[in-house]
């Protein structure tokens, strides 16, 4: 055998599901790799699509072609591990002793130990360098927690002025509305007012010239009898367009706002999350029950993403039958409570918990006083907590981590990669709860993906 063929080892070229070398290997789009026949198989005989190894779940089955350069190099390891044929030198390799490697000559050791570079004054100036730029990196990340909570906020800030205004601009049009209507009324009564009055200077014209004084006579209590006019001297149109009523509105706007803030805990902008205890964190499963007939979810009901047809599914009570959603299996009643999606590549999806009473037929309003705790990406770009407020990220988070404290009636997000603090939600929670999950439509044609709930990582 050659040297090289000693130093590969034949698990770099070995397929994990015949266990054997790499016969016209082809890689899958998550970089793992298998012979081309033995993938199709496998995935011939699966109900859902995914990697063997990793268990990433493929929406579309890949069109998988030959990777002829790792063809080439499985040849060449073949021929210098002295088999011509498939297995052959590996096999017998296998078939050895404990160790999967051949031993190495003495000789050739020393002679490859000797040339081995020393130690040099510019290795430790690297070393140096990069352990400088390890700091640097982590400095840019307590810069952009403080950035993305300072954004959270004047965003948060900004929706509340915008709120105040249209609110103000609706009393300032109702009030000037009113105005307009009063106005029209007194006119169109002075208007009838000045006719009466032309009328009744006009028949004291005639009664003074005309010749007929018996007729005069007759006709003299009548016009001179005194008109039903108003009182004019006292009426105006109020300007008042409804300050006490904009004070108000912006009192409500401020405790508003000031609610929100409470969501902005210290740690968007200075700290990252904890890590959860491993008794704190909940293995979540989807209810295929809840699932809307548009959902499709994986076997292990880890995954759920959405399709371009409806199922024949029985429409139950607990279905979603207008909003593609899906509700977790497991009930939140007390505790606290932390887990994990995988969000990256797309570009909307809802994530949070929803009470268990919530409507699920035809339209529905999603916000907390409705049972609905959740946090939303719209356009790769939009954060929104609730319907009426929004933030823009810095970037799109591929993790999002969701911790429920039941007694304390909190629902917090996590950016789990970046380690930011996204927002906290704190409410009464008055029935159990259930994690809430949407990886909504694919209209853009560009949020095929999934949504898939992964492992915790609770070491530090």
């Amino acid at each position: 055998m050659s040297l090289y063929g000693n130093l590969l080892s034949s698990d770099q070229f070995q397929c994990s599901i015949c266990l054997d070398i790499f016969n016209n290997p082809s890689s899958t789009p998550c970089g793992h790799s298998f012979c081309v026949t033995c993938i199709n198989q496998y995935w011939d005989g699966a109900k859902v699509c995914q990697c063997p190894l990793c268990k990433r779940t493929f929406q579309k089955r890949p069109d998988l072609q030959i990777n002829r350069t790792l063809r080439e190099i499985t040849e060449q390891f073949r021929s210098m591990s002295g088999g011509g044929a498939e297995g052959g030198g590996v096999a017998k390799e296998k078939k050895g002793a404990k160790g999967r490697q051949c031993a190495m000559p003495n000789e050739l050791l020393d002679e490859l130990t000797r040339k081995l570079p020393r130690p040099h004054a510019s290795t430790q100036e690297m070393i140096q360098q990069r352990l400088v730029k390890i700091e640097d990196i982590r400095s840019s990340l307590v810069v952009e927690r403080a950035t993305m909570g300072s954004v959270c906020i004047f965003s948060a800030l900004t929706a509340a002025i915008e709120r105040a205004q249209a609110e103000l601009m609706n009393v300032m049009q109702a009030n000037r509305q009113t105005a307009a209507n009063q106005a029209d009324a007194l006119i169109r009564q002075l208007e009838q007012e000045v006719e009466e009055l032309r009328r009744r200077e006009s028949a004291l014209t005639q009664l003074s010239t005309t010749d007929d004084h018996l007729h005069g006579v007759k006709n003299f209590a009548t016009v001179t009898a005194p008109l039903p006019t108003n009182d004019w001297s006292g009426v105006s149109i109020s300007c008042d367009l409804g300050i006490n009523a904009i004070y108000r509105s912006l009192a409500g706007e401020v405790e508003k706002f000031q609610e929100q803030l409470r969501g902005f805990t210290a740690s968007s902008l200075e700290t990252s999350p904890a890590r959860p205890q491993p008794s704190e964190c909940l293995d979540v499963t989807l209810d295929c029950n809840t699932a809307h007939p548009r959902l499709l979810l994986s076997d292990d009901m880890k995954s759920v993403w959405c399709g371009d047809r409806h199922q024949l599914l029985p429409d139950n009570v607990e279905r979603f039958d207008r909003v593609v959603c899906v509700l977790g299996r497991e009930a939140i009643t007390s505790g606290r409570h932390y887990w994990e999606v995988q969000v990256g590549g797309k570009t909307d999806w809802d994530l949070g918990v929803a009470r268990q009473s919530i409507n699920r037929k035809g339209k529905i309003d999603v916000t907390p006083n409705n049972g609905y705790w959740f946090l939303s990406l719209r356009d790769k770009r939009k954060l929104h907590f609730f319907s009426q407020f929004s933030n823009s990220v810095l970037s799109s988070p591929i993790n999002i981590g969701v911790f429920v404290d039941f007694d304390r009636g909190q629902v917090s997000f996590y950016n789990v990669d970046a380690k930011i603090h996204i927002y906290t939600f704190n409410d009464t929670f008055t029935e159990c709860i259930f994690p809430f999950f949407s990886p909504c439509t694919n209209r853009s044609g560009k949020n095929d993906g999934p949504l898939v709930i992964t492992p915790v990582d609770v070491s530090e």
